[in-house]
């Protein structure tokens, strides 16, 4: 029987070695012509000692578990009967059996394959088909447990840097607005620390150009659509300049399939089926002028002294997408704005967030009714007041999508 003091010492796995071995407690074993009574003295003597392998040769053959046998061995004139046979009597024939070079990856599928008896009683680790020790299921878990949120923390730490470099690179188009309305207000939330909204602004002597997008997605994957869209949409105001918002979505339509491979499958493969919905927009303040395109987003407009918002709706085709025709022309919509108007946009993360008693959508109509009770507030007023509606109407609700949306007085 080979003893082995320091199993009893402290588990420390070695993390760099992400293998069996990084696991691997020296531990003694018996031989099966050893008798259930040195089973019994040893499982004494070694209060700590889960189980106990057995071979044949160096060859591991078997494995005894602690509570099993303490627990056959305490009925009446057990030890009686079994204490000078075999310690095979009470061994678990087909204990799980690993390798040390084994990845704990592949180990822990191995020991959930195994069941339960693999997490309980531990399993035995060979070089070359001979034992050199155990390993604990419990141990496994703690290192798997330890590993797996090292490398959550890993992805944590690059999404918030992915945060700081997405909101840097929206920090010019802020800029921007507060040139061309240093009143307006903006809103924007990811759902996640990152997501797949974004604005674009544009300063022009005589007017400027707003542009809210929801990409799809949400998180990574929308953080990545948006730095698709926004680079397309900044090569389309570089190439059509800002006036024609039907003409940039166009554009970016066409931008979008062709980086994203949804040119009809002409390759034989099929391209990923993404987009964006928009709402975009050319102002000119000093001509009341305003121009919009929309792609399945809408724009609200309170003039003064009307009883009602107006909602112009955009049209309902996306941007991108498998289903856009390469060549689809969306069409400009030319509004009147008087002095004083409230010109709201907002992606569909407000008008679609699930709330209120009966579950429902937030929806066009209350916020409209909402942006009637705040015609006489300063844009921040109006934003603060729509944020506030909508975290009481959420409530305990998961938040649905990322949200932005932002207003403005002409």
């Amino acid at each position: 029987m080979a003893e082995a003091s320091e199993y009893l010492s402290e588990f420390r796995p070695r993390l760099q070695q992400p293998n069996a071995e990084a696991l691997c407690n020296p531990a003694p074993c018996l031989t099966a012509d050893e008798t259930n009574d040195k089973v019994l003295e040893i499982f004494t003597r070694l209060r700590d000692l889960s189980s106990l392998p057995v071979v044949e040769g160096n060859r591991p053959i078997g494995l005894i578990n602690r509570n099993i046998f303490l627990s056959q061995m305490s009925q009446p004139f057990r030890q009686e009967l079994y204490g000078k046979k075999s310690c095979i009597a009470f061994m678990d024939k087909e204990p799980l059996v690993v390798d040390a070079d084994l990845g704990l990856e592949a180990l822990t599928f191995k020991a959930v394959a195994h069941g339960e008896k693999a997490l309980a009683d531990g399993f035995i680790i060979t070089r070359e088909g001979e034992f050199v020790g155990v390993g604990s299921g419990l141990q496994l878990m703690q290192v798997v447990a330890d590993l797996q949120a090292s490398r959550n923390r890993q992805i944590m730490h690059s999404i918030e840097y992915a945060s700081v470099i997405q909101q840097s690179t929206l920090r010019s188009s802020r800029e921007a607005l507060a040139r061309a309305c240093p009143e307006a207000a903006l809103v924007w939330e990811p759902r996640d620390v990152v997501g797949g909204d974004f604005y674009q602004f544009s300063v022009q002597p005589e007017g400027w150009l707003g542009t809210v997008a929801d990409c799809t997605g949400h998180g990574v994957p929308g953080a990545f659509m948006t730095l698709i869209a926004s680079t397309s949409l900044n090569q389309a105001i570089e190439q059509h300049g800002p006036r024609d918002p039907a003409r940039l979505l166009g554009s970016v339509n066409r931008s979008i399939k062709q980086m994203l491979g949804q040119m009809d499958g002409k390759d034989g493969t099929p391209g990923s089926d993404d987009g964006m919905d928009a709402a975009c927009f050319w102002f000119e303040p000093a001509a009341g002028r305003l121009v919009f395109a929309g792609a399945r987003l809408a724009l609200f407009v309170l003039r003064p002294g009307a009883e009602e918002v107006d909602t112009t709706e955009g049209q309902r085709k996306g941007v991108g997408y498998v289903d856009s025709e390469f060549d689809f022309a969306w069409a400009n919509q030319e509004l009147t704005v008087p002095p004083g108007s409230l010109v709201f946009v907002t992606t569909d993360g407000l008008i679609d967030q699930i709330g209120g008693p009966r579950a429902l959508a937030f929806g066009k109509r209350r916020l409209r009714e909402l942006l009637l009770t705040q015609r006489d507030q300063p844009a921040a007023q109006v934003n603060e007041a729509v944020s506030q509606a909508l975290r009481d109407w959420q409530a305990q609700n998961h938040r649905r999508d990322d949200l932005t949306f932002f207003c403005f007085r002409a």
